[in-house]
């Protein structure tokens, strides 16, 4: 418990650990409020007027601090109204000498003081006014009992308070650190979030430069296409480029997108849609630009006829199909390095948590296949926050969440109580010699309990618990064969509590059902033994309100260990899953403005000159029949399809570098079977020795393919050159670079790190007429 502390935030571990100190509280309240109920019943008349005043006194105290701790916040009114009642009462215990009150009875008003103290009032007050009521008791059983016998009494108070004083700092700890590891958690969701919409991005920036602006660059290049055309196409691609990304959450209806979809001035294209189908905009979108690459395929190398494009679904996911009946291909026969329908069509859906299929053969034509289901996407999305946010944690994962190493807090209660119970036990058997089995018992329940403690971090199986409480019963009521029945009524019952600590680990870290049991089968056998044997007292209600606070003893510990391990399991699977929904909302407003500032970074990448070219062509300053204009498209056409191969590898210098050794004549090729590119610094060291030394070559080959954990990048220029391969030697230094040198050719490669290689995303096979990974060369 938690000496005064700072009043918790909602929704954090530490208030929900607070709570579950407030319900603990509670139960041992209400305890206490039950066993003095009973000593009022069946003492009838035979209590002095001022013990029975001071009974009813305190059993409505307890009544009130145990609705007051389940209901509302514990403070220092309720330890002064409670340190008041046990001074009073010790001090009428002390003047009515003859009082038939019992010493564990006697102690409880001062074990729920001594536990409001350090729990819930002033820090600087705590072990001052716990002193106070523990000197009062030990005064007022001191003429009764003796000097032993009323320090002896007081071994409950003790124990209480070194667990409640133990536990506060422990709990508290645990919970700020539970905070910040969820703060920990949600700042990596975001990071992970940042990251994958980064990728997502980058793969929409690369399929707008296939789909729309060398789309519009080559039909600028290319005579015989009439110049509206030309021109519209042009205006498609800037507004494409400009066009932010879709938000996350946005809703768009994309029959009503897909009525953009043309054939380009090729064949008829039917449009089927029924009703409206309601997405979000970044699933329309996706499914728009997948289709309208599915139908520019269709005509630029199907050679279609006709085109249908289906449209069947609802909000909770659709079916779009685009159909032709041109002459197919091969699936088998496409090259892995194509950017078209791969990646504008199969990646575009993969991105958003679709799926695509493409059925083709030669001759029979070809049918894409999109589709995209809510739940299943939702799935995806969510990663790592779904099992938070959709299932309920396990008992011991939400514990562990909420204190961490719950082996801590369960040494703070249990330990103390060993010990306390240990010093009781060994003084007995001092007294009692015939009763010395009963150390031995206590001393390997107390082995045993310390085990299971150990274990609780990982796991206690359900066989030994049930081993070790099976034992713990067993001892508690055989005690009794040895026992007189008239040591329930006090400190020679021990062996009834000493079961305590076991059971509290038991309720906490096994199913609470298993503790339950025991402690039912123990408070049974038990009072079996009493009901057989001799009366201990003058009447029944008198023996079982004698009985009650030793038989509460366990109760105690079981029901304080519930509430709190109830009350933290749950607020930790409450926590999680608010946790985690917060989470998602934070990387889904992460991924939104990674997704921009991403759109931002590549649009620059692409400098006002191919934005430049592509608006003065679409608003009429550039002639597309104009022999300059179809130059300056056709090298542009050659920058983009770079930057699609090696997508944000290649910079304005390096473009520049590659558009002048084009023009002189070098005929550049470039090929990647990778998804990602190296680092671009290599990239550009390569391409800048070979275009930057010596003569420009008649041929530059540059080629990416994937390794496991890396990357091999080849270069090779025609004719060879000595100085070029001497500039490449000394460029790839440090590195395990191959360069050779000849006549024919300059060679040099090299293979990357694999912490170089930005992992890609899973592939999509390839398999025959229905595979989802077939495409079209771009």
């Amino acid at each position: 418990m938690t000496p005064n502390p700072e009043a918790p935030r909602p929704g954090t571990y530490r208030h929900g650990v607070w709570a579950g100190l407030q319900r603990a509280m509670a139960a041992v309240t209400a305890l206490f409020a039950v066993s003095w109920s009973m000593l009022l019943v069946s003492s009838g008349g035979r209590l002095a007027p001022a013990v029975l005043a001071a009974a009813v006194v305190f059993t409505a105290l307890a009544a009130a601090l145990t609705v007051r701790g389940a209901l509302v916040r514990l403070g220092r009114h309720d330890v002064w109204a409670a340190a008041g009642v046990s001074l009073v009462m010790e001090a009428t215990f002390a003047v009515e000498r003859s009082s038939p009150i019992v010493v564990g009875l006697r102690c409880e008003p001062t074990v729920a003081t001594v536990l409001l103290a350090i729990g819930f009032g002033p820090r600087r007050l705590a072990w001052p006014v716990s002193l106070a009521v523990i000197g009062a008791q030990i005064a007022a059983s001191w003429p009764m009992d003796g000097p032993a016998a009323a320090v002896q009494g007081t071994w409950p108070v003790l124990a209480a308070a070194v667990a409640a004083a133990v536990l506060g700092p422990l709990l508290r700890t645990a919970g700020a650190r539970a905070d910040a590891a969820q703060e920990q958690a949600l700042k990596a969701g975001a990071t992970a979030a940042r990251a994958r919409a980064q990728r997502e991005a980058h793969h929409r920036f690369q399929d707008l430069l296939h789909d729309e602006v060398s789309s519009a660059l080559r039909a600028v290049s290319m005579p015989g296409i009439a110049a509206t055309q030309v021109r519209q196409a042009c205006r498609s691609a800037v507004d494409a480029l400009l066009r932010a990304p879709a938000a996350p959450g946005q809703a768009a209806d994309l029959a009503a997108l897909l009525t953009r979809l043309t054939a380009g001035g090729g064949p008829p294209l039917s449009l089927e849609v029924s009703g409206g189908v309601l997405v979000p905009a970044e699933v329309a979108e996706a499914a728009l630009g997948a289709a309208a690459e599915a139908v520019r395929n269709a005509v630029r190398h199907g050679e279609a006829q006709t085109l249908k494009v289906r449209l069947r679904g609802d909000e909770h996911g659709f079916v779009l199909s685009v159909a032709d009946d041109g002459v197919g291909f091969s699936p088998a026969g496409v090259r892995v390095s194509s950017v078209g329908l791969r990646r504008s069509v199969l990646r575009r859906m993969a991105d958003v948590a679709g799926t695509a299929e493409v059925h083709s053969s030669l001759g029979d034509g070809t049918t894409v296949r999109l589709a995209w289901q809510r739940d299943r996407a939702r799935a995806v999305r969510m990663g790592e926050f779904r099992e938070a946010v959709a299932e309920t944690p396990g008992r011991m994962a939400s514990i562990r969440a909420a204190v961490g190493d719950v082996r801590r807090p369960l040494a703070a209660v249990c330990v103390p109580y060993l010990l306390a119970t240990g010093v009781v036990a060994a003084l007995h058997t001092v007294r009692s010699p015939r009763v010395s089995w009963l150390m031995v018992w206590y001393v390997l329940l107390a082995a045993v309990t310390v085990a299971l403690l150990v274990r609780a971090r990982t796991a206690i199986g359900g066989r030994a618990a049930a081993a070790a409480s099976a034992f713990a019963v067993a001892g508690a009521v055989g005690s009794f064969l040895v026992i007189p029945t008239s040591g329930i009524a006090d400190d020679t019952s021990w062996p009834i509590g000493a079961v305590t600590p076991l059971l509290t680990v038991l309720v906490i870290v096994r199913p609470p059902w298993e503790a339950l049991l025991a402690l039912v089968l123990e408070q049974a056998g038990v009072v079996l033994v009493l009901l057989t044997g001799p009366p201990f007292a003058d009447s029944w209600g008198e023996s079982v309100a004698k009985a009650l606070p030793a038989l509460f003893a366990p109760a105690l510990g079981v029901g304080m260990g519930l509430a709190i391990g109830q009350t933290v399991a749950r607020l930790g699977a409450v926590v999680m899953r608010a946790n985690a929904e917060r989470a998602a909302s934070a990387a889904s407003e992460s991924a939104r403005q990674a997704r921009e500032a991403m759109h931002r970074r590549r649009l620059a990448d692409l400098d006002e000159e191919i934005l430049s070219f592509l608006r003065r062509t679409a608003s009429g300053e550039f002639s597309p029949e104009a022999s300059q204009t179809r130059v300056r498209a056709r090298m542009l056409d050659l920058a983009v399809r770079d930057e699609l191969h090696l997508p944000g590898a290649l910079g304005r210098s390096t473009r520049e570098l590659l558009g002048a050794a084009r023009a002189e004549g070098c005929v550049v090729t470039i090929q990647s079977d990778a998804d990602h590119p190296p680092p671009p610094d290599l990239l550009r060291s390569l391409l800048t020795c070979a275009l930057g030394t010596g003569p420009t070559p008649q041929d530059l080959i540059l080629s990416v393919a994937p390794r496991p954990g890396a990357l091999l990048v080849s270069l090779v220029t025609l004719p060879g050159d000595p100085a070029r391969a001497v500039a490449l030697r000394k460029a790839l230094t440090g590195t395990s670079a191959v360069v050779e040198d000849g006549a024919e050719s300059t060679w040099a490669e090299v293979s990357t790190r694999a912490a170089d290689v930005m992992a890609p995303p899973a592939a999509v096979p390839i398999d025959g007429d229905s595979a989802i990974g077939a495409a079209a060369a771009g």
